[in-house]
Order: structure tokens, then sequence, then C-alpha cells
């Protein structure tokens, strides 16, 4: 199993200009590197006041010489809203400047207030990501693009650059639906399940994967997933712990309206208990959870910690110590 590590966790205080905690992230990226975290991740939303969401292309870029050899995931770029010459050009020009070290996650959004300002609507956003992605592999093939398809014409469009890795950086398609990972099966070279879904849903979601990979007689391909982590002395604690940055991450999610009819039921209701879908406990609770998905076949999972402790140090602690309890564990290898 690898393990990723959630960026914008430690990103999120409002009270603190931005720039200090990049500087503080900088260190924390030494804790993961050092500790065998085998990928940093950082996400995307647009106008999310009063929630904080820096940019992930940016913030990765400035983490590629404090990463030594970790993978740099965006996880997710919302490619709905780019133009592909452009999303093409981002990804290529910050795996070059990692040599190599990218893995390029997207997924559809679901925010009317963000398909909005790049005049796209929630019906376009499938239709839209995926002819993104088929003008983006062809752009990175480094020779001149002729598209005509239904969003994008190109005409002629050749990049000056490729990226390092050939014939592109691995695509990870973020899902929530029977049919996402099906399209993600199609079209990506992974599945990378959101957080919010149930641990009961994971298995038919992962049969899908293989159902349609299989059908189509391509090969295994990856499943990846992403799930909050509460790591604490034991069970009750990490729960409790948890469910105020929970609760927090409940209400954003409902209101932007994040749940849709044709997802698995997602975990932002007031319902939603954090044992339903987040790994929580002590070192060996933890190792059971993790566990358990890769009995599914999930092979790498992006941490998102929920009980995080306030102070630069407490936290270089915390990742410290659940690596060593966890990723480093006799067994247990990060590769």
């Amino acid at each position: 199993m690898q393990y990723g590590l959630y960026l914008r966790s430690f990103l999120t205080d409002r009270a603190r200009p931005l720039h200090e905690q990049f500087d503080d992230l900088v260190e924390i990226c030494h804790v993961a590197r050092d500790a065998g975290f085998s990928t940093v991740t950082m996400p995307q939303h647009w106008i999310s006041h009063p929630t904080v969401w820096p940019q992930p292309f940016q913030t990765l870029a400035r983490l590629v010489p404090e990463t030594g050899e970790m993978n740099l995931l965006t996880g997710i770029v919302l490619l709905p809203l780019y133009n592909p010459v452009l999303a093409a050009e981002e990804v290529a020009t910050l795996d070059q400047l990692s040599k190599g070290r990218v893995i390029f996650g997207v997924g559809i959004g679901y925010r009317e207030a963000e398909l909005a300002v790049v005049g796209a609507t929630r019906k376009e956003r499938a239709s839209r990501l995926t002819e993104s992605i088929e003008a983006m592999k062809q752009l990175w093939q480094g020779e001149a693009v002729n598209h005509a398809g239904e969003h994008w014409r190109l005409d002629g469009a050749r990049m000056g650059f490729t990226p390092v890795q050939k014939p592109h950086p691995p695509i990870w398609i973020a899902c929530q639906s029977d049919g996402a990972v099906r399209r993600a099966a199609r079209i990506a070279d992974a599945c990378y399940l959101a957080p919010q879904i149930g641990f009961a849903d994971v298995p038919a979601l992962a049969a899908a994967y293989r159902d349609e990979r299989a059908a189509r007689a391509l090969s295994p391909g990856r499943l990846t997933i992403s799930r909050g982590v509460a790591f604490a002395d034991d069970k009750r604690s990490a729960v409790e712990q948890a469910a105020e940055a929970a609760e927090s991450s409940y209400r954003m999610y409902r209101t932007w309206d994040m749940q849709e009819d044709t997802m698995v039921r997602i975990n932002i209701g007031e319902e939603s208990r954090v044992e339903d879908w987040a790994v929580t406990g002590n070192a060996q609770d933890c190792l059971e959870g993790f566990g358990a998905l890769a009995e599914h076949g999930v092979d790498f999972v992006n941490v998102t910690f929920y009980n995080l402790p306030k102070g630069l140090e407490a936290r270089k602690d915390y990742l410290t110590r659940f690596a060593e309890g966890v990723i480093n564990a006799p067994g247990q290898g990060s590769g």
C-alpha cells in the first residue's frame, strides 16, 4: 500500500497569512518525504469563500525541490473548467519541473458557481472532461493536433515541449458513482474513489471498475482512494477528535450541493458518522482499516487527517508517529 498526504489540511488557518502557512508546509513535506509517504496531493476549488483553497499547480511547483522522489498528485483538478491546451501545458510544465513525478488527478466538478465562470453547466461536465482528456493525450505526443469536438477546436495545435513521462503522466479520475468508475476504467489509468464514499460502497464500485477494464480487454489499471483519517491512542478518542472537523466538512459540501442522484450516498449529511467513511483509531486500528481497503484491490490511499493538532512541531510529530506505526510498521511497505 502507498500513502499520499493531502496538503490542504495544513493551509486552512484564516487567522494567519497564507504565505506563512506555505512556509510551514515546506517543513511538513520534508517530514512526509522522510517518513515514507509516496505522494503529496493538492486539490482545487475556485471562489471558495469563506474556505481557503490555494491552487494545485502553483502549490505543487513550489514543493518540487522539497519532496525528493515523491509523486505530485493534483487531487483533484476540475478539468471542465479548463481549456485543454492550458491544462496540457500546465501538466507538462510541472512534469518537467519535477522530472517526471506528476500524477494528473481530475474530476468533473459539481458547483454551479465554478462552472458558470467558464460558461459551462452540470450537463456538459462529463463530455467536457472526456473530450479534454482526448485532446490532451494527443497534444502530449508533441505532434500537430487537429481536433473538432463538441466543446473545443484545435487547428494544427502543437506544444513546444512534452511531459517527461511517456506517453503522458498517469491520469486518475475522481469517482463517486458507477458511471464515473466505468468512465475512469475506459479513459484513464486509475479510478480515484472520493473520501465521502462510505466503506460499504467500496466493494461494488471496485467491482464495476474491474469489470469495465476486463470487458474492454484492458490492463487491470489502478484502484486508488482518498480517505479521512483520525489517528489517536484509541478509536473512541480518534472519532471524538475528528468530529468537529468532519462536521465542518459536511456543512461545506452540503452548501455546495455535492450529493447528486447518480452518486452513491456520500457522507455529508447530518446523520453521517465518521466511522462509516474514515479510518480511525490507533496504529493497529488504522492498519486494519487500510487492510480492508486493500482486500478490494486498493493500492493507494490519499490521507486527509481530521484530528491534526495545532502548531507546526506538534503536526510534525503527529505525522512521524503515524508513519512509524502505520506506513513503516513491520510487514508494511510504502512502495
